[in-house]
């Protein structure tokens, strides 16, 4: 007749067991934490890549939004914004009637006014204002003017840019900034836009293509 294990054994061998179970178990988190891994990596690019198309998509909205009020402003004034007061001009087509009529004509350059959403781009930080508590507009208007202010040649555009020059501390949103095509032509053909892909946004998408 066999003589049964004593129970020492019988305990060691649970031991062993468990001590398999639990290396097992280690393994298999490494696999999934790799798995993980490997996954997020994957995950994280396209994440970014859908954030930056719908901040296109936002500034693109800024930008047809803009251009939609500047034609009203034309179309009820019978002229054309002077010289680096486009923003001011169309303020009542941007539905910020409260704010143009807090600004009126002879506004202060020094005031608080805060700046419409649709002047602020959300692909770009914003730069220091001549004024410290009044943010910048990251739009311009691009428009040739003759001596008389008066637009010129082809027509105008509104468009985002970079700081347009480094030396130079920005104006407040309220004094618009404004370039010739001329210039237009050179920043697009010379500068990286302010967008991931390195272009600027018009109203017709992202150029130069």
């Amino acid at each position: 007749m066999a003589t049964p294990l004593p129970a020492v054994s019988s305990r060691r061998k649970q031991s062993m067991q468990s001590r398999e179970r639990s290396a097992a178990s280690l393994i298999e988190l490494l696999v999934v934490l790799f798995i993980i891994g490997i996954m997020m990596s994957l995950l994280l690019p396209a994440l970014q890549g859908a954030r930056n198309r719908a901040q296109d998509t936002v500034c693109e909205n800024n930008i047809r939004q803009l251009h939609f009020a500047m034609y009203q402003f034309i179309d009820v004034k019978r002229t054309f914004p002077t010289p680096n007061r486009w923003p001011v001009d169309i303020l009542k087509w941007m539905e910020q009637r409260p704010l143009a009529d807090m600004m009126k004509d002879n506004y202060d350059r020094n005031a608080d006014f805060p700046r419409p959403p649709l002047l602020r781009c959300p692909m770009q930080d914003d730069f220091a204002s001549r004024v410290p508590t009044v943010d910048v507009c990251h739009y311009v208007l691009t428009v040739t003017r003759n001596d008389n202010g008066k637009p010129e040649g082809p027509g105008w555009e509104i468009h985002d840019r970079n700081l347009l020059d480094d030396d130079v501390i920005e104006e407040p949103w309220y004094i618009g900034p404004e370039m010739s095509h001329l210039s237009q032509q050179r920043m697009f053909a010379n500068e990286q836009g302010p967008h991931n892909s390195g272009l600027f946004m018009t109203r017709g998408g992202l150029v130069p293509r």
